[in-house]
C-alpha cells in the first residue's frame, strides 16, 4: 500500500509564504482554478522555488466548473459585479454566462462538439496555465537550460493530474439525473482527449449533497454509474460534511460510499477534499478506505458547496490530543481542567507537562518557551466589523499577523505529526488512545454538550468498518 498523500490547499495569493515555508509537510497542493487564473504569477513562482527539484511533490488545480451551475448571482461580489477571478475563469474556459436565465451556464443545452470544446478548456487550462506564464517570464531561459528541454517536457510545471469538468448532485434538484449522466460524459470525453496533455491521469470529481449520501438507492445508484467510467481516480467532496459535528449514520454513510467505490473500481485512488482526522484515520492501512485527504492552511476541513468562494478565516488552536480547533478560552479551560496550564500562577506554570501531554512541535517551543503564560500568544485578540443593509454591525474577532502565524504553523505541525505516526499503531490501538483522551476531557464545565461526542462516532464506524471487512475475509 502506497503512503497516503498529505494535500494542502491553496487559497489565496497571501498564502504563498506560509506555504513555501511548509513545503517538507504536505506532498501535494491543490488549487482552485479562479486562483490559479487571477493569481497565475504567484503560483508559478511558487511551484519553480519551491516543487519544481522534488519529483515528488506537485500540485493539481480543482477546476470549480460547478460555479457555473446554478445562479449568476452566486458568483458575483457584494456591489453584483462578477468576481474578478470568476472573469478571468470565464474568459479562460471561453464561457458564454446566460444572465437572465436561471442557469448561469446553460450546459445542459449543449450539443457534443460544444461540450467538448468544454471539456478541452477545462482540461488544457489545468495543464497550461502555469506554463503559460512561465513562458511570458524570464523563469522559461532558466528552466529550459536547466533541463535542455521545451517547457511543455518539464513536468514538474504541469499538474500530476487533470479532473474532469464536473457537477453538484442533489436529489432535490429537478435535473438530478441530467447532471449526474453530463458528469460520466464529461469523464468519458475527459478520457478519450487525455492524450493531448500527455495521458496525465484524469480523476472524476464526485461532489454530493449530504441527501445523497444518506439515500441509499440513489447512492447504490451513483456508486453505480462512475464505477464504469474509465477515470484513473476520483476526488470526493460532500457538502458541507463536518466530520466533528455528524452522526454515526452519516459518517456511515460516507464511508459506506468509500467503501463500494473502492470494489467496484479496481481500487482507483481515493483523495477527500475536505476532511479531518477521521479521513486521516481512513488512509490507516487497517481500514485503507482513502488514499489522501485535503485541507486548507489552517482550516478547510469541511466545506459547502454553495456559495463559491469563503469568508474570512478564523484563527483557532488546535488541539492535537483531541484533533480539533478550539477558540484560545475553550482551549484555555481544557488546558486547566487538565493541569496542563495553573491558572493560579502568574506565569501559569512551566511547560514540561505541555509539552509531554499536548504539543511539542517547533512553533510550540519557540511560542511558549518555558512558561505557559505565553500561550496567550494564540489568542485572536482583534477586531473587526461586519455591517448588513439595514444598517446592524456586529464585531468579529481576528487573528494578529502573530497569532495568525502561531495558530498556523501549530496547526501544520500537527496535522504533519498525525500523518507520520499514522500506521506506527495498528488502528484499534489509535481507537483506543483517543478514548483515553477523551476521558480526560469530558468533564470540562466549559465545554459544550456532547462537543467531545465525535470520538465516540469515530470510533463506531471505523470499528464498523474493520467489522465489515474482517466479516468477508
Amino acid at each position: 500500500m502506497k503512503r497516503p498523500l498529505h494535500i494542502l490547499r491553496f487559497g489565496t495569493v497571501g498564502d504563498k509564504n506560509h506555504i513555501g515555508r511548509a513545503v517538507n509537510i504536505f506532498d501535494n497542493l491543490v488549487i482552485n482554478a479562479n486562483s490559479a487564473a487571477y493569481v497565475s504569477g504567484a503560483i508559478a513562482k511558487l511551484i519553480v522555488e519551491k516543487l519544481y527539484n522534488n519529483e515528488k511533490k506537485g500540485y493539481f488545480i480543482d477546476p470549480i466548473t460547478y460555479a457555473f451551475q446554478k445562479d449568476i448571482h452566486l458568483l458575483k461580489n457584494k456591489e453584483g459585479v462578477i468576481k474578478k477571478s470568476i472573469s478571468k475563469l470565464i474568459e479562460k474556459y471561453d464561457i458564454e454566462l446566460s444572465i437572465h436565465n436561471k442557469n448561469a451556464f446553460r450546459i445542459l443545452e449543449l450539443d457534443n462538439d460544444s461540450l467538448r470544446k468544454f471539456c478541452t478548456n477545462v482540461l488544457g487550462f489545468q495543464y497550461k496555465i502555469i506554463q503559460e506564464f512561465i513562458s511570458s517570464d524570464n523563469m522559461s531561459e532558466y528552466l529550459i537550460y536547466d533541463t535542455n528541454t521545451s517547457l511543455d517536457d518539464i513536468t514538474q510545471i504541469h499538474p500530476k493530474l487533470l479532473i474532469a469538468p464536473y457537477f453538484y448532485l442533489d436529489i432535490s434538484d429537478n435535473d438530478y439525473k441530467l447532471w449526474l449522466k453530463l458528469n460520466v460524459d464529461c469523464i468519458s470525453i475527459s478520457k478519450k482527449i487525455s492524450g493531448s496533455y500527455k495521458n496525465l491521469p484524469i480523476f472524476a470529481q464526485i461532489v454530493l449533497s449530504q441527501t445523497c449520501l444518506t439515500d441509499t438507492a440513489r447512492l447504490k445508484e451513483i456508486i453505480e454509474t462512475y464505477a464504469l467510467c474509465e477515470c484513473d481516480g476520483f476526488t470526493i467532496w460532500i457538502d458541507g460534511l463536518d466530520e466533528h459535528k455528524e452522526d454515526v449514520n452519516t459518517l456511515l454513510a460516507f464511508t459506506e460510499l468509500l467503501q463500494q467505490l473502492k470494489s467496484v473500481s479496481e481500487r482507483k485512488p481515493i483523495y477527500n477534499m475536505y476532511g479531518s482526522y477521521f479521513s486521516v484515520l481512513l488512509t490507516h492501512k487497517d481500514v485503507n478506505l482513502l488514499d489522501g485527504v485535503s485541507h486548507g492552511l489552517e482550516y478547510g476541513e469541511s466545506r459547502d458547496v454553495y456559495p463559491v468562494g469563503g469568508g474570512l478565516p478564523v484563527s483557532k488552536y488546535y488541539f492535537m490530543p483531541l484533533h480539533k480547533r478550539f477558540d484560545f478560552t475553550k482551549a484555555f479551560y481544557l488546558l486547566s481542567h487538565n493541569k496542563i496550564i495553573d491558572s493560579n500562577s502568574s506565569d501559569w506554570g512551566t511547560t514540561d507537562k505541555y509539552m509531554n501531554e499536548i504539543c511539542n512541535c517547533g512553533t510550540c517551543s519557540k511560542v511558549l518557551k518555558k512558561e505557559m503564560s505565553n500561550f496567550i500568544k494564540f489568542e485572536s485578540n482583534q477586531f473587526y466589523e461586519v455591517k448588513y443593509k439595514n444598517g446592524a454591525a456586529i464585531r468579529r474577532k481576528k487573528a494578529s499577523p502573530e497569532t495568525k502565524q502561531n495558530c498556523l504553523y501549530h496547526y501544520l505541525l500537527c496535522k504533519n505529526t498525525e500523518y507520520r505516526k499514522l500506521n506506527k499503531s495498528n488502528i484499534e490501538d489509535i481507537l483506543k488512545e483517543l478514548l483515553i483522551e477523551r476521558d480526560k476531557y469530558i468533564d470540562c464545565r466549559y465545554l459544550d454538550s456532547n462537543e467531545l461526542l465525535y470520538i465516540n462516532n469515530w470510533n463506531v464506524t471505523i470499528r464498523n468498518i474493520i467489522n465489515r471487512v474482517n466479516k468477508y475475509e
